[in-house]
């Protein structure tokens, strides 16, 4: 097994320098995405090595889809974008098909003026899969994502062939009073006002890491975060984000999500102050054919955090599934 120290050159990834593999066609219409002009979400990661696209469809998705073999599909969690999966798709592309998408409303997709909510997005992904002719894959979701792909699975299980969730929503019921207490203070004008003035305090609770001693924490404030002058995109996310947020409170897969057949990775950061791990811990336990790996000095986002490790377990789930 390579690290990212082997196949990056001890740096980061540059521009059109990829990970080996040959790109899927796009379809018909789709255009190459164009990086030149105005951002039309929050940014996107400048040194993202394969191939992206604009499709010609509702949501002018954007997606990478590059490599061949068996598929994996990558489904980014609330404010993210597909270039948040660097770490993990580019390396795959060696030996799978690696595809991703922003999701309707995220990253540099369409965000129209609709009720957002993880039906909705389960819906995109599955027109997406759709689109790009991928009868049977593995989706690797990463938490709303990973709500996103269970959805998927529960909705069209002919679709799923297993599941790798990092860092996972909606796998066990919230409590009542933060159900109630999202309908009553998430609104998009407080979602504005908190991410403007606390985003060192969300980035504290979303790393272990400070960016000074982690290079892929440095890479993601650096990249990921950029924004238009007046903060339009920002403006943007809160008013999706307030959407998604309630559908994710509201969400519960706790009992359908034992009904899956397909293997299942699940990963957690043991410092994800996003998630509620022993309850989590304990759910999974009782789940057949679910394989858990605690990633340790992780917080939220351990495919960014701990890349090397996080594609570690993924490559090993691959070749050896829980049975």
């Amino acid at each position: 097994m390579r690290s990212l120290e082997d196949i990056y050159g001890g740096g980061l990834v540059l521009p059109g320098r990829g990970a080996g593999g040959r790109a899927a066609q796009p379809a018909p219409g789709d255009e190459p995405l164009d990086e030149t002009g105005p951002m039309p979400g929050l940014g996107r990661s400048p040194t993202f090595p394969l191939p992206q696209w604009r499709a010609r469809d509702p949501y002018r998705t954007v997606y990478f889809d590059a490599g061949g073999g068996r598929p994996l599909v990558f489904v980014h969690g609330l404010g993210g974008n597909a270039t948040n999966w660097e770490f993990i798709a580019a390396p795959l592309a060696d030996r799978y098909r690696v595809a991703g998408l922003d999701l309707a409303g995220c990253g540099w997709s369409r965000k129209p003026d609709v009720r957002y909510s993880v039906g909705l997005l389960r819906d995109h992904l599955l027109d997406f899969l759709e689109r790009r002719a991928i009868r049977r894959a593995t989706l690797v979701g990463h938490s709303l994502g990973g709500a996103v792909c269970v959805a998927a699975a529960l909705a069209r299980p002919d679709l799923v062939e297993s599941l790798v969730l990092v860092c996972a929503a909606c796998l066990v019921p919230l409590p009542a009073w933060m159900r109630v207490g999202s309908r009553a203070l998430l609104d998009r004008r407080v979602l504005y006002s908190l991410l403007t003035l606390g985003t060192e305090f969300i980035l504290s609770n979303v790393f272990v890491d400070r960016e000074e001693n982690n290079r892929y924490v440095r890479w993601f404030r650096r990249s990921s975060l950029r924004d238009e002058p007046g903060y339009p995109n920002l403006r943007d996310f809160a008013r999706v984000g307030t959407h998604l947020c309630r559908s994710a409170v509201e969400t519960d897969f706790s009992g359908d999500f034992k009904s899956l057949r397909v293997p299942v990775l699940a990963i957690v950061g043991n410092h994800d102050r996003l998630t509620d791990i022993p309850a989590l811990l304990r759910h999974l336990d009782a789940v057949p054919r679910v394989r858990t790996v605690v990633i340790q000095r992780s917080g939220h986002m351990p495919m960014i955090e701990r890349p090397e490790e996080t594609l570690v377990h993924i490559e090993r789930f691959l070749t050896d599934p829980p049975l």
